[in-house]
């Protein structure tokens, strides 16, 4: 899987007081990803999905493990941290990362 992050072009614009910190090793964090990713915008019955949507669909469940590999200012003073979720399709199948930013208080240390 890639660990490829996204923030290979960030230019700090104040390096004594970085905008992005990198962590220098990865922490291990459990995301809340009911918080983190939108809700489903009503319910739909498992029954009437097709079997290749049931099977080959991404896995998500209500919490994750993932890594922390960085902090992210807002302009507002808050942070985000950028954590990767390893996931799967239902079947186990495929496989992928997902890079997200998360707000800090949908993380919690492993």
């Amino acid at each position: 899987m890639s660990r490829r992050s996204g923030l290979e072009d960030w230019a700090e614009p104040f390096p004594g007081a970085p905008i992005l910190r990198r962590l220098d090793t990865p922490t291990e964090v459990v995301v809340d990803i009911a918080h983190t990713l939108p809700g489903p915008a009503g319910f739909t019955r498992a029954d009437t999905l097709p079997l290749r949507v049931r099977a080959g669909g991404i896995l998500l469940e209500s919490t994750m493990p993932g890594t922390l590999h960085a902090w992210l200012r807002i302009a507002d003073g808050r942070w985000l941290a950028q954590v990767c979720v390893p996931a799967s399709s239902a079947n186990g199948c495929s496989q992928l990362d997902l890079w997200l930013w998360v707000e800090s208080a949908n993380l919690t240390r492993r």
